[in-house]
């Protein structure tokens, strides 16, 4: 199984960060068992408009502590049209954008009924675009959540959680978002025999459609502006990985 891993929730169009930690682990797990948050990026992200950053979101219908393998998408598939017109109309003077749309289009299943049945599709479309092999494992696929139950019965924190991953992975090193050092207790990590690498991203820049640049957009953003070819160089130019 995976030495390395990295382990976020599955985010709709991700900004490049989140692929850069795919190129510097042996598998990305894809926490789809974690708790759903409307202030979160499971469902939404933005791109650049001509005036900042706009936002596409998917129509979700969450209940309270649902988890995010089971929030449910509103009926009628309207939302699928709705962004590729967006990102048409935004990036239409862009020469690589006609083709990898067409592409994209279909990753994007209008008759998708969950959260997760619209998101990781287009995830996965943008891996290969930027040329990731990285396997893509789901949590909700492997009952990864259930693990954590048996193996700490108690429940105690998400340092636990993912120690209870790791285990059921067979992985012994996370790398982790800057972000984590608030919250997971490393020596925990450490008790169990595994190593946490932090991820330092160090954003690169490329040519928008529109200045000044904005940092921190959907990945699509750059593909769309660049090409595949060029947005995979661009992306390996960005330092990070383990720190």
């Amino acid at each position: 199984m995976a030495t390395r891993i990295a382990g976020i929730q599955p985010g709709y169009l991700p900004w490049l960060g989140y692929f850069d930690q795919m190129l510097h682990v042996d598998a990305f797990l894809l926490a789809d068992e974690m708790e759903f948050s409307s202030g979160g990026w499971a469902h939404r992200n933005r791109v650049r408009g001509p005036d900042g950053p706009q936002w596409l979101t998917l129509p979700v219908r969450p209940r309270r502590g649902e988890a995010i393998c089971d929030v449910v998408l509103e009926p009628g598939g309207a939302w699928a049209r709705k962004h590729l017109t967006t990102l048409r109309h935004l990036y239409a003077r862009s020469a690589p954008a006609a083709p990898l749309l067409a592409r994209f289009e279909q990753a994007l299943d209008p008759d998708a009924s969950r959260l997760i049945d619209a998101s990781i599709p287009a995830l996965r479309s943008m891996a290969e675009c930027l040329r990731i092999e990285t396997p893509l494992l789901i949590s909700s696929e492997l009952g990864l959540e259930a693990k954590y139950r048996a193996r700490f019965p108690d429940m105690p924190g998400p340092t636990h959680r993912i120690v209870a991953y790791m285990e059921a992975l067979g992985a012994s090193e996370l790398l982790e978002g800057e972000t984590g050092r608030a919250y997971f207790d490393v020596p925990l990590f450490e008790s169990h025999g595994m190593k946490v690498h932090f991820q330092h991203y160090a954003h690169p820049v490329w040519p928008q459609r529109h200045e000044p640049f904005v940092s921190h957009l959907s990945a699509i953003d750059l593909l769309l502006c660049v090409g595949e070819e060029e947005a995979a160089r661009i992306l390996r130019s960005g330092t990070g990985g383990a720190r």
